[in-house]
């Protein structure tokens, strides 16, 4: 019977162990997942619209004002922007975060006008409109930009899944110029007989600031989605010069008082402009 007695003592002592040790496993706290950080560096792609403010293009004759001088506002369309972006973002323990972002965008905006041609009559009707003002010749203008990029800081606020920011830096942007006189030859013209055309052409890349503003989640840990509106703004004005040529031959010709065939004979100025874009965004963030 004492042995019995100490079998069972035994036992229940191995049982009471046991159970105290499930208590002590199951008293320790769950660990508590940490909250992602917006914190690093990230890569991305965007695309999207954009559209061009008009800009005023002007087009004086070197010569003795033959042609009434033109100013004009070209119309421009919508277009698409596609391209890339890569940045780094440091979130603060108050949820703050600041940035900076360098990203460069494809676009073919183009701003165009075609006006008439007035015969000038600064010092009376001249000879070689046949007596008239209003011409068959015409004019074409364009600006055109073919890409866009900035540099930006960033500044937002952030939560576990949300940023809300906004933005603003130097920004640049490709731009092409192209002016175009056309002489048609067909009464009343400034060329009568064989038509002559003058074409002039520049292009630069042009500096100017942006501004904006965002939104961004975070589905998962390292991938992040966002829409970006931006405003650019470009300021200055840009020239070009040209002479006339032969429609036919494409060979130099004179043009009244510019009497020496291939002269300078008109500057076109384009000024300032604006773009506005709408991008979506998608970005890889690193670890």
């Amino acid at each position: 019977m004492k042995t019995i007695a100490l079998a069972i003592a035994a036992l229940a002592l191995g049982t009471v162990g046991a159970s105290a040790a499930d208590l002590a496993v199951k008293a320790r706290p769950a660990a508590v997942a940490a909250s992602p950080s917006w914190t690093g560096f990230y890569v991305g792609i965007n695309g999207g619209g954009a559209f061009m403010s008009d800009p005023s293009m002007s087009y004086v004759d070197g010569a003795i004002n033959a042609i009434t001088p033109i100013t004009v506002t070209g119309s421009s369309n919508a277009n698409a922007v596609a391209g890339g972006h890569a940045g780094y973002n440091y979130q603060m323990p108050s949820n703050w975060l600041v940035g900076i972002e360098g990203d460069w965008d494809w676009t073919n905006l183009k701003s165009s006008a075609a006006p008439g041609i007035i015969c000038s009559n600064l010092f009376g009707m001249r000879a070689q409109c046949g007596g008239v003002s209003n011409l068959t010749d015409n004019a074409f203008l364009q600006t055109q930009v073919n890409w866009l990029a900035s540099v930006r800081g960033r500044v937002g606020y952030a939560t576990s899944q949300w940023l809300l920011y906004g933005t603003g830096g130097a920004a640049f942007a490709d731009v092409g110029y192209a002016g175009t006189i056309n002489c048609t030859g067909v009464p009343a013209t400034l060329c009568p007989g064989a038509g002559q055309v003058l074409r002039s052409s520049a292009s630069e890349t042009r500096v100017g600031f942006v501004v904006g503003a965002g939104a961004e989640f975070k589905p998962a840990k390292n991938w992040v989605l966002g829409a970006e509106y931006l405003f650019y703004r470009f300021e200055g004005d840009a020239t070009s010069t040209g002479g006339y040529t032969t429609v036919a031959t494409g060979a130099p010709a004179p043009f009244y008082e510019c009497t020496v065939a291939g002269q300078n004979c008109g500057k076109f100025t384009y000024r300032g402009f604006d773009v506005q874009t709408v991008r979506a965004r998608l970005s890889y963030q690193f670890d």
